[in-house]
Parts: structure tokens; C-alpha cells; sequence
């Protein structure tokens, strides 16, 4: 290593936060860690892996490269403080301080202020020109705020991948009558709004998911849902996307190609359509059956071309078709 790189190391370190001599210490408090945090960006795919070395001195990736484009608008995961908004050793950097973590956002234009308050959702910033990758990325980290080494995977913080069963005699009492089970779609115009293009004071917030919007009576439906998933797993619905505005879709159509929707035509944007985590991505888990069983009740379904045997598997995407009498 020169004596350039190994300096760049100790700054980094020193604001950022570095590895293994804290690694026991930041496991130990990712025990309790948050697990419905919004995304810095939406719909990523991981283009590095959280890849912690053995020793401090090794090579190694603390914290996750998440595919964003130059120009896309950067998340607070949560509600927070602006920790630091500026320059370290010539590559611009955000960092947040939310729960008695630090997380950190390179290369990050800032678009706050050090001491500036956030919420969930709140551009903090925007993806730099170039990138913090070739291929276009934002290089996310995570530690705990009074371990400067103490590192641990972004990705647990962002979703639930297990599922963690409750007792029997915990699950809700009584739950809302199944309705017919159509397989219809459950997004659609509404309002006169055009998609993507929904007034703020049409949407509602979704008290279960910080920082996801609705339209009111989905959001209201998909509280009560959660609340009984809550009740027989132990934890409310991690939600990864739900409204999406015309914007978006026009940098996810940019960052994914063919595997997105054409902009305008997202069922996202109605307001009317998730993308799950909690288990309920995957096919066959508890979670999900759970959730084919139960979701209609509250007036969420699984559209059929969404299903193990449709035309385009999602085992993560859910629409409103709405609520049903109880």
C-alpha cells in the first residue's frame, strides 16, 4: 500500500467510520438493528457486496455499491441528522446519523447542510458525475454512531429476508371475511390524475412504512394489513417501493432497460401498488402464504400475472383492488 492510499484509508476511517477491530462491537448492536428502512435508491440492484475483511489492514468492502445513475435523488433511510455533508480526500460523501447509526453515501452530491433534520424519503443528495462506479453506483455504509470501525451489511437495515413465527395462540382473533378470489389487477386510473403525476394532498402516508405514499383508503387497508401481519410474525410488512412518480419511473427505465416499465404506464403510479419484503418476496415461504390467504381480506391481492404461474412471476408485488366489508 503507499503511503497516498494508506492515507486516504486513515481519513476515510476517521469520518466514515473502518472495520475489523470494532466488527464484533457493530454485530453485536446490528443484533437490534432497524429493518424498514427506505432504500437511498429505489429498486437497486447490488453491484458489490458487503464483504468485511478478517483484519483491519486487509482489502475488503465495507458496505454495499447499489446500481444509481449520476443525477438520481439519494434517500434518508429514516429520519435523522445530517452528520456530514462535504469532501473527504476528493470524493464527495453524505453521512446521517438515524437511531445511533452513521450512515454514509459516497459519491454523494449533497443536497443538505451538516445539522439539517430529515425524514424518511428526504433528498440528502444526488448521485455524482462520475459515479462511484463505472457502471453507476452509490457506495452505502453503515455503522453504529459511537464505533468508528464497527461496520455491518447496509442490506439488513433495508429489508427482512426471514420470517419469524409467533405462537398460534398470538395470531389475530378474528380477521375480515376472504372475498372472491378474481386475480384481477387492482391498479388503475383514478381521480383524473395521470400516472405518476398524483397531487401530494391526493396520497397518504402509510403509517406501517415511513416514508411510502398511497392513495388514502390503500394506505389506510394496507395499515390495517400489517397490523395483523404483525400480530402472527412479529413485525410489520417491510415495504421496498409503493408510490412511484413519473420521475422515478424515468430513472428506473434508465437504470434497468426492458426490466421496467415504460414511464407513465407503471402500475406504481396510481398509488396503488407495493413491492414487498418480510419473506412475502419469495414464493412458498410462510410469509407469503400468509399473505395469499389473508392479503384480500383487508382488499390487497396478488395479481394472477404476478403469480408463481403467471406471465411475469413478482412474489413481491401486491396491488389494491379495494377494501372489503367487515
Amino acid at each position: 500500500m503507499t503511503r497516498t492510499v494508506a492515507l486516504l484509508a486513515l481519513v476515510l476511517s476517521t469520518v466514515l467510520g473502518g472495520a475489523e477491530s470494532g466488527r464484533a462491537a457493530g454485530l453485536e448492536s446490528g443484533a437490534e438493528h432497524p429493518t424498514d428502512w427506505v432504500s437511498p435508491v429505489p429498486l437497486p440492484s447490488v453491484v458489490r457486496a458487503f464483504d468485511l475483511p478478517e483484519q483491519d489492514w486487509h482489502a475488503g468492502h465495507r458496505g454495499v455499491d447499489l446500481s444509481a445513475l449520476p443525477g438520481e435523488p439519494l434517500r434518508a433511510p429514516a429520519r435523522g441528522t445530517v452528520r456530514f455533508a462535504g469532501t473527504v480526500a476528493g470524493k464527495p460523501v453524505v453521512s446521517l446519523v438515524i437511531d445511533g447509526w452513521v450512515v454514509s453515501m459516497e459519491n454523494a452530491d449533497a443536497a443538505v447542510q451538516q445539522g439539517d433534520e430529515v425524514h424518511a424519503g428526504h433528498t440528502v443528495g444526488h448521485v455524482s458525475d462520475p459515479a462511484h462506479c463505472a457502471e453507476g453506483c452509490v457506495h452505502v455504509g453503515v455503522r453504529p454512531v459511537d464505533d468508528p470501525t464497527g461496520y455491518v451489511d447496509p442490506l439488513d437495515f433495508f429489508s427482512r429476508g426471514d420470517v419469524i413465527l409467533l405462537p398460534e395462540a398470538q395470531a389475530p382473533d378474528e380477521l375480515p371475511p376472504l372475498p372472491p378470489d378474481s386475480g384481477r389487477s387492482g391498479a388503475g386510473a383514478w381521480g383524473g390524475h395521470s400516472n405518476g403525476r398524483i397531487p401530494a394532498v391526493a396520497l397518504c402516508s402509510v403509517s406501517s412504512a415511513p416514508g411510502h405514499l398511497l392513495r388514502c383508503d390503500a394506505a389506510r387497508a394496507f395499515d390495517e394489513l400489517s397490523a395483523a401481519f404483525r400480530q402472527r410474525f412479529g413485525h410489520p410488512i417491510s415495504v421496498t417501493d409503493s408510490y412511484r412518480d413519473y420521475d422515478t419511473q424515468v430513472i428506473l427505465k434508465r437504470r434497468k432497460g426492458r426490466m421496467a416499465a415504460t414511464p407513465g404506464t407503471s402500475n406504481h403510479g396510481w398509488g396503488l401498488a407495493v413491492d414487498l419484503g418480510s419473506g412475502i418476496n419469495r414464493f412458498g415461504t410462510p410469509a407469503h402464504t400468509w399473505m395469499r390467504e389473508n392479503a384480500p381480506r383487508y382488499g390487497w391481492v396478488h395479481p394472477s400475472w404476478a403469480r408463481q404461474s403467471g406471465s411475469l412471476p413478482e412474489a413481491w408485488h401486491w396491488e389494491f383492488a379495494g377494501q372489503t366489508s367487515k
